[in-house]
């Protein structure tokens, strides 16, 4: 085929080549308007590069010469060979994947693109790449015609932009979108082949590489693709921020139109893919977050529940992205959290509740509704002798020796203790078999805290737990004072188990049930100890360490006439009397601040002034390192138990003196009388009558001077500073009441235990078998010749049992209410002072006295414990007078006064 006209040929090509340089380097400058700084570098480049390939392409049909035609040949050559570079700049940037990036990238690149221009540039030396001939049709030309190494970098530049729209049509179909346009895009860029191929036979086509016009229509249509409909199929970058996210992320246009996400995402939403579609199509929960705020929800992953902290935050610097939403897994943390929310509320419930063992009963349940915790297991510490099985609980909670108590296992309670969960058939099969080495079961038994995971064990209960997707378990000992311990036993089906901030928040949970309780009971205690001290009969204070009053009862405030507003803040100086030394209260607080009691009587002033005698009784209060921290004041008022002790004092003195000093006047007017009647009469014997009367005066003489020195007896040995105390063996017992007996010409016989013939009581039970054997005979109708008396001295317990018995007429009715009330009034009441004496003998040494009386005779029995007392004192009674003297600190020879006269001779001294 014949060309009419070649010029007109030339400029054709010339000017389509030269038009799409023009047009492609033009569109650089479009590229800034695009935002992703790498997607505007790989696109610039792009245009750029294909804009020069162009160029070069116009500029070698447009010369002449043959050797210009090599140079902008070759000069095409490489830009074309670039553009590859710039489109995978572009590809990897678009798809948010950052291959350009890296570094071995980068270099690889480099040195390919060296090894290639390299080659074509020696080309004249090897010919390998292409070879040349001169055209004459339409118009004189060199064509080129390409050898293998051409054909084979060619398959690969093919073949690396192939992979770049791969990755676009990944990143598209993942948005569930179809770019029709960039199919055609893709499609021009294969359009030049077509005219090289043909060439040969077709006129006037001229057998060149067209492609750079093929790569610059391509690069111009991506860029106005890339700004408008290329961006609402996808987004530069989009894919990078979605997987930059550790967790799961969602990138939404403006729109709230899914268009990117991570392989997170999918799987927490549970798809394959997720399609570009409104979020609220694709799920509500998540559309109803706010933009800027977070929330909560809860997927099914894996067949668990898990929990997400959604956040859906804007974005910034971005043309299409407007917000992303991560999903991050807080299960764990949401697990946490609850658990410590329970132990607050826990803790706040107890303290509220009237009847906080329900409560804890309830612990379990709570536990089991955070999550994870398929089974929450309360078992009871076996005791010593039983196993957890067999340990119980009262109705409340509390121990089992509580009102209402119930066994923990029954037949329709099998598990032992309290469970909750999904897995309380698991608890079931436990309480059934008592497998070996279950952790919890385990626990109980030693009330020791465990924690053991399930594929860490090798036995039955691993396997049992596994079956129930159990991962690990935990007991916690949950101990209670003096009441009955538990173990909380929580198993969990989280993947990893218990973490250590998980632990440590159970086994306070473990910690704070016991510590809360004892609050409640401590403070239940301190009131009940508020009420009483307020009825207390006694009044009593408490202070700071510094001695500030505290607290006062009204007690306090009636004796002492200061109100609890005026008492409290001040110290105990506002009672001062002033007849109380400073050494006293230093020896007051010497004591107490040594952690001791003090105790010592007082004499102090009310608000009014009026003085006041106390017993008191000062007790510190120490921390658990034994330090004082407060201080408690009892104070008895004996102002009028020493008044009325005195007075008796005085009275019993000055009627022992009267008594004694009458006795001796009757006594010797009685003996003056009977001379005188025998003068009278002239007579040495009187007459029955008269010498009856006579011997009645004596005898009842001699009874009141027998009570006179009974009483100054009881005084001595009952008196506030008694002789030392002594001790005396059983043997010794039987002695007094066998020698007791003869000296009133009677006989006594004598039973004793073999069992305590070594052991000894205290030294007054002497006097009490002395006053029983002298009481049965002189209280006998019969002679004392014939009289008999029986004492039995027996072990009862821990206690010594001596019994006096005798065949005499009995105690009459008014005796009797000595023994057995030791009380009287003016209609009934003793004779004499007597069993007063053996009554408040036997209650001095720790003992009690009772009687049983009859027409056969009378048995009065005296218990007194039986006293340890190896080494000690055997010596007998000193008596009256050395009681006197152990009270007077008289010795011996200082027992009379210096005129040999009695001390009752002089009663008013003590006035």
């Amino acid at each position: 085929m014949v060309v009419s006209d070649p010029l007109s040929i030339r400029g054709v090509y010339v000017l389509a080549f030269g038009l799409a340089a023009v047009i492609c380097l033009a569109g650089t400058v479009g590229v800034r308007s695009l935002s992703h700084p790498d997607i505007r570098r790989g696109l610039g480049g792009l245009l750029g590069l294909s804009g020069l390939w162009s160029l070069f392409t116009a500029a070698q049909l447009a010369t002449p010469s043959p050797l210009a035609q090599r140079i902008f040949h070759l000069g095409g050559l490489i830009a074309g060979l670039s553009t590859i570079v710039a489109w995978v700049v572009f590809a990897a940037a678009y798809t948010g994947r950052s291959y350009h990036r890296q570094r071995s990238f980068q270099i690889g690149s480099a040195l390919l693109l060296a090894i290639v221009i390299g080659i074509k540039l020696t080309n004249p030396i090897h010919g390998l790449y292409y070879t040349t001939t001169a055209a004459t049709t339409p118009f004189s030309y060199l064509q080129f015609n390409y050898g293998a190494i051409h054909w084979f970098v060619t398959g690969i530049v093919y073949t690396i932009a192939f992979v770049g729209f791969g990755w676009l049509f990944e990143s598209f179909e993942r948005s569930d979108s179809r770019p029709t346009v960039l199919y055609i895009l893709v499609a021009v860029t294969g359009v030049p082949l077509i005219p090289y191929l043909v060439s040969p036979s077709v006129d006037p086509l001229l057998g060149i590489n067209y492609e750079p016009l093929g790569v610059a229509v391509f690069a111009v249509g991506i860029l106005q693709y890339a700004r408008t409909e290329f961006a609402n199929h996808s987004s530069p970058g989009l894919s990078t921020l979605a997987d930059s996210v550790a967790v799961g992320g969602l990138v939404l246009d403006s729109s709230a139109t899914v268009i990117a996400y991570n392989d997170e995402a999918t799987t927490i939403l549970d798809r394959e893919t997720i399609p570009r579609r409104p979020l609220a199509a694709i799920d509500d929960g998540l559309a109803s977050i706010p933009s800027g705020e977070t929330g909560h929800r809860t997927y099914t992953v894996a067949g668990r529940e898990r929990t997400y902290e959604v956040t859906r935050s804007p974005i910034d610097d971005e043309v299409i992205a407007e917000e992303i939403l991560t999903l991050k897994d807080v299960t764990r943390v949401t697990r946490i959290e609850r658990l410590v929310r329970l132990n607050r509320d826990l803790t706040d419930a107890l303290l509220e509740s009237p009847a906080p063992w329900e409560l804890i009963q309830r612990v379990p349940e709570r536990m089991a509704e955070v999550g994870a915790y398929d089974l929450v297991w309360l078992v009871p510490v076996a005791a010593a002798d039983s196993t957890a099985a067999d340990s119980s609980l009262s109705a409340d909670g509390g121990p089992a020796d509580h009102p209402g108590g119930r066994q923990f296992r029954t037949d329709a309670d099998p598990v032992a203790g309290v469970v909750a969960g999904d897995a309380t058939d698991y608890a079931e099969w436990v309480a059934d078999d008592i497998p070996e080495a279950e952790p919890v079961i385990d626990a109980a038994t030693t009330a020791a805290a465990s924690h053991v995971a399930v594929d860490e064990a090798d036995a039955a209960w691993s396997g049992r737990a596994a079956d129930h997707d159990i991962t690990d378990s935990l007991a916690v000992p949950v101990v209670f004072d003096n009441q009955q311990a538990f173990v909380l036993g929580v198993y969990t089906t989280a993947p990893t188990g218990f973490d250590a901030v998980e632990r440590e928040v159970i086994e306070e949970i473990g910690e704070s049930i016991p510590q809360v309780v004892s609050t409640i009971e401590t403070h239940e205690e301190a009131l009940q100890y508020e009420e009483a001290m307020k009825h207390a009969g006694v009044a009593i204070s408490i202070t700071d360490s510094d001695g500030v009053i505290q607290y006062v009862n009204p007690a306090f405030e009636e004796l002492t006439g200061y109100s609890a507003a005026e008492a409290v803040g001040s110290t105990h100086s506002i009672l001062k009397s002033g007849e109380m030394s400073e050494t006293h209260y230093e020896q007051l607080w010497d004591t107490i601040t040594g952690g001791d009691i003090f105790e010592k009587q007082v004499i102090n002033r009310t608000k009014d002034g009026d003085r006041y005698i106390l017993q008191e009784t000062v007790s510190p209060v120490t921390n658990d390192d034994g330090e004082p921290e407060a201080y408690v004041a009892v104070q008895f008022d004996i102002t009028d138990k020493l008044l009325r002790e005195q007075r008796l004092e005085v009275l019993n003195r000055v009627l022992r003196h009267n008594l004694r000093a009458s006795v001796n006047v009757i006594t010797g007017q009685t003996g003056l009388l009977e001379d005188r009647i025998q003068e009278a009469i002239g007579e040495d014997a009187l007459p029955a009558a008269i010498e009856d009367s006579l011997q009645t005066i004596r005898d009842r003489v001699e009874h009141v001077h027998s009570q006179a020195e009974t009483a100054r007896e009881i005084e001595a040995v009952l008196g506030d500073n008694p002789a030392e105390q002594t001790w005396e063996s059983v043997e010794t017992l039987c002695e007094t009441a066998t020698e007791t007996a003869a000296a009133f010409g009677a006989s006594c016989v004598c039973d004793v235990d073999g069992d305590i013939d070594d052991r000894r009581v205290d030294g007054e039970v002497t006097r009490i078998i002395e006053e029983l054997v002298e009481n049965a005979i002189l209280h006998h109708d019969d002679q004392p010749s014939a009289v008999e008396v029986r004492v039995t001295l027996s072990v009862a317990g821990d206690d010594l049992l001596l019994t006096v018995a005798d065949d005499g007429p009995g105690l009459s009715e008014q005796e009797l209410v000595v023994v057995e009330e030791g009380a009287e009034d003016p209609l009934r009441h003793g004779s004499g002072l007597g069993l007063w004496m053996v009554n408040w003998l036997a209650i001095a040494c720790g003992g009690s006295i009772s009687a049983t009386t009859g027409d056969s005779g009378t048995t009065i029995s005296v218990r007194v414990p039986l006293r340890d007392t190896e080494g000690a004192s055997t010596a007998t009674d000193p008596g009256v007078d050395a009681g006197w003297a152990a009270e007077t600190g008289a010795s011996d020879t200082e027992r009379m006064p210096a005129d040999g006269t009695d001390p009752d001779d002089h009663p008013t001294e003590g006035l």
